[in-house]
């Protein structure tokens, strides 16, 4: 399968397959946020992490289960991934390219505001974003941080917006090139 092609059958990636005795738990990534399902690649402060910067990059993305979504792509074969790394030719796996990312957003939160991303209060997190988009990161060491944002802004997209529903939230009409056989 063509690459962006991939990318374009969202519909898979939006449900998300958890193994079972009997077989395997279809839900969407707000589903498994939902029902907090545990994370196979995430550690517990880098999921909080993630979805506190990733909801002040795209406010609703907390709820519509980015971090699971994310998670459970990391989770995936590299050929069946949907995140946008994939698309921008970051070499596999992608999760080395989270977590160095993740820890140094960490590491630069903890020297610059005394907290992780996940305990800051919202003007000061508006700040970091801001220190993410400017590259104004002193001693960063991780991915570009501005790589980073625009990284974790288009995921967190893809999941809260990249729906008939999502679009609908935004009052915008749903104008795929291929319109989905169902519903998801």
């Amino acid at each position: 399968m063509h690459p962006l092609r991939g990318r374009r059958s969202v519909v898979k990636a939006l449900v998300l397959a958890y193994p079972l005795v009997s077989g395997a738990l279809l839900l969407s990534p707000a589903q498994a946020r939902e029902r907090k399902l545990p994370l196979a690649v995430l550690d517990v402060e880098e999921a909080a992490d993630l979805e506190a910067v990733i909801e002040a990059l795209v406010p609703g993305s907390a709820e519509a289960g980015a971090v699971h979504f994310i998670d459970y792509q990391l989770a995936r074969p590299a050929i069946d991934s949907l995140l946008m790394l994939r698309y921008l030719g970051v070499p596999q796996p992608h999760v080395n390219f989270y977590r160095s990312g993740l820890a140094a957003l960490a590491q630069h939160a903890i020297a610059r505001y005394g907290k992780r991303p996940s305990q800051l209060p919202a003007p000061v997190l508006d700040q970091l974003i801001t220190d993410l988009i400017t590259d104004d990161t002193p001693d960063w060491a991780g991915p570009p941080a501005s790589f980073l944002y625009f990284v974790w802004r288009s995921d967190g997209v893809d999941v809260t917006y990249g729906t008939e529903d999502g679009m609908a939230a935004l009052d915008t009409p749903y104008m795929a090139h291929i319109r989905p056989e169902k519903l998801w």
